[in-house]
């Protein structure tokens, strides 16, 4: 009878032993498991402190690129509106009857006859999209970048080339036609203080306006211009709404 009491007791011992071993163990594997999570948190943490500071650098590059491109649409705007200037010059010369003399009229037809070559600079919303676009926190921000750089930028891209393959083979037959007939004479010309050449046009009046086809083709400046200048301008409204929204959104 006492051997079996002690065989009860030393099988509670064994018990009670394996008991603190196994709540010993899932501690341990608790505490690992949490060790395991608080790394992953602050591996998280970093990470998302790495993209923050390199989506801060993108958005400040992004912002300096705006304001590039702003200056130069504007100067794309001026001149499209000396063009237009031109063309109205020599538009009311005609209807008044008036013969012009001199080069200033040959400075009013190179001016009448300047094309635009319109360009941006796309690489900050490029290295956005390679960061991770949708990382950005600020989603109302990034859907006003995406519209612009998928949308605004290319669709006036697209427009004003449009234009260009439009108008361009006109106006370059009527020039070439015009300088056939005596009426335009083309001069390539060196700047002042560079070696770059410059187009000059020297123009027998007499001829010029007697010729509709040179009038037709001023006509054709004119939609030209008129066509670009409108698509610029709206451009130049979104490029300034995009850099006040980032000036506000500062990281």
């Amino acid at each position: 009878m006492i051997k079996f009491f002690r065989h009860i007791r030393k099988s509670l011992l064994m018990e009670n032993k394996t008991s603190k071993y196994f709540k010993y163990a899932i501690g341990e594997i608790i505490l690992v498991v949490i060790g395991i999570l608080i790394a992953l948190q602050i591996n998280n943490w970093n990470e998302e402190r790495k993209d923050k500071i390199i989506e801060k650098q993108i958005l400040d590059e992004m912002l300096v690129s705006l304001k590039n491109d702003k200056e130069i649409f504007e100067m794309l705007e001026k001149r499209l509106m000396e063009k237009d200037s031109a063309i109205q010059k020599i538009l009311d010369l005609k209807e008044q009857g008036e013969l012009p003399f001199g080069k200033s009229f040959g400075g009013l037809i190179g001016t009448a006859r300047q094309t635009i070559r319109f360009t941006y600079d796309r690489s900050p919303y490029e290295n956005l999209v390679a960061l991770g676009i949708n990382k950005m926190s600020n989603k109302d921000l990034l859907k006003a970048i995406n519209k612009y750089y998928s949308q605004s930028l290319p669709r006036t891209a697209n427009f004003i080339e449009a234009i260009e393959e439009e108008y361009q083979p006109k106006l370059q037959k009527s020039e070439e036609e015009a300088i056939k007939r005596g009426i335009l004479q083309k001069l390539f010309v060196k700047r002042n203080g560079d070696d770059k050449w410059s187009v000059m046009y020297q123009s027998n009046p007499n001829k010029l306006f007697e010729d509709e086809r040179f009038y037709q083709s001023m006509i054709d400046e004119f939609q030209y211009m008129s066509n670009s200048l409108g698509r610029l301008r709206n451009l130049i409204k979104y490029n300034s709404n995009m850099i006040e929204e980032l000036e506000k959104n500062k990281l």
